[in-house]
């Protein structure tokens, strides 16, 4: 008698329901999967073909290869595995072989040592077909193999371990080729195996940005399969380009399962800068994605990034006083003053020094030191509150303005004008009662004089 028709298995549950894939698996999160497929029925409904479910035992692995109906059976009974259950070929009109079958594997069939079903493990599952009408329970050959990977949720990356550094200008300018870094460690839950190993592949890394009054986040690099290696060895330094944005993270494996990685923004990515701070802070955000396409929770850094240089401007220059405005261009061609408590460094002739601040609509002013009344000063930004100070209280530095120079004029303060309140006044007023009594007294003796004629 000729055995029965193979059986099929089309799917494990999954949480998307999906069938099996081109390699005949699926992830799931779920350790006890209904296991599914298609069947032949029997022509006797009263003495129904039943189907029966091995899960893999790891000490034994399933053997590959199928005989031929009428040919023997290729496998030995030490791998088919352990028996999950059977369940009936009931009649489906949408299948296929005209039947269909689903078996549950509860996890609780596997025998010591065998731990069962696990997180980050798989199990792989055959079937079978015996038949009932003969009254010698025949059975068909081992159906494909179905795998299904168990997957856990992904652990959410370690900020702690952020860090973001932010170029600054030198003399007015960006230098050539500055780009925002970066930098962390992760240690992806899953890990892709060896070319040509079993196992699932690894978890991927999303890394992303958003400025502080933007609403979404902007993808920057996303990991491709295959990027964190179980096989590479602690020191592995390796790369991906992401294809939509053209950004590179360069990876270095620095432990079994840890990675450092880095990225470099170009600045022309950071738009928008209005002259308000929230405009110029940036939140960077790390996500770990499972091989289920689950994300992990994110983990992210806030970041101011003024990468704007200060303009600064001479109005006025004389032994008396120097001063000028501080201001930076956005979106192009608008003006908005510098943050006031901005720092303008004044340099005099013969090398002293002056630090002026910035006040109210980018104003700054100093006056010169006592005897100099002649030569070439200089004033500049050295740094401003970009950086901020480290934990010691240094400080990290900023952006710096283009130097901006004039040569002193000697010309009269305003102050020591007539009538504008400086000191020199109070003489003025002196000599010019002085003046007044004067031309009294000569009237009145004139006076005297004509009335004695």
């Amino acid at each position: 008698m000729p055995r029965p028709n193979d059986p099929t298995i089309t799917k494990i549950e999954n949480d998307g329901d999906a069938g099996l894939d081109a390699s005949g698996s699926v992830y799931t999160t779920k350790l006890d999967p209904v296991v599914s497929g298609e069947c032949t029925p029997s022509k006797d409904a009263a003495r129904p073909n039943k189907v029966v479910l091995y899960g893999e035992d790891p000490a034994n692995p399933i053997v590959g290869g199928q005989g031929s109906n009428g040919g023997d059976l290729v496998k030995s009974s030490d791998t088919w595995g352990f028996r999950l259950g059977e369940a009936a070929c009931e009649v489906d009109p949408k299948s296929k072989q005209g039947g269909s079958w689903q078996i549950q594997d509860t996890n609780k069939q596997y025998q010591s040592p065998d731990p069962g079903n696990r997180y980050s493990g798989y199990r792989r599952y055959h079937a079978w077909v015996v038949e009932s009408i003969s009254g010698f329970g025949l059975t068909s050959f081992f159906s494909n193999i179905g795998t299904a990977y168990f997957v856990s949720g992904e652990n959410v990356p370690d900020a702690s371990k952020f860090s973001v550094s932010v170029p600054h200008t030198v003399n007015g300018s960006l230098p050539a080729g500055s780009a925002v870094t970066f930098k962390g460690e992760v240690s992806p839950t899953y890990l892709a195996w060896s070319s040509g190993g079993l196992g699932m592949t690894d978890s991927r890394m999303a890394v992303s940005m958003k400025q502080k009054t933007a609403s979404d986040w902007t993808p920057l690099v996303t990991t491709p399969a295959n990027t964190f290696q179980r096989g590479a060895a602690v020191s592995t330094v390796s790369s991906v380009t992401d294809p939509t944005t053209g950004l590179t993270l360069s990876l270095s494996k620095t432990a079994a399962s840890t990675w450092s990685w880095t990225l470099n923004i170009p600045v022309g990515r950071f738009t928008g800068y209005n002259g308000g701070d929230e405009t110029q802070t940036f939140d960077f955000r790390v996500e770990m994605v499972n091989p289920m396409n689950i994300r992990s929770g994110p983990a992210s850094i806030e970041r101011k990034v003024d990468i704007t240089p200060t303009i600064l401007s001479l109005e006025r220059y004389d032994v008396f006083q120097v001063a000028g405005r501080a201001y930076k261009y956005v979106d192009g061609d608008t003006k908005v003053p510098e943050t006031k408590g901005t720092v303008v460094h004044v340099t005099w002739p013969g090398g002293g020094g002056t630090d002026a601040t910035v006040g109210d609509q980018g104003l700054w002013q100093a006056a010169p030191p006592e005897g100099i009344n002649q030569g070439e000063f200089s004033a500049q930004v050295l740094s401003d509150d970009a950086e901020g100070a480290d934990a010691q209280g240094r400080f990290q530095g900023g952006n710096q303005s283009a130097s901006v120079s004039h040569a002193l004029e000697f010309r009269p303060s305003n102050s020591a004008l007539p009538l504008t309140g400086g000191w020199p006044l109070s003489v003025f007023r002196i000599l010019l009662l002085s003046s007044l009594g004067l031309v009294g007294f000569v009237a009145c003796l004139r006076n005297k004089q004509e009335s004695g004629h």
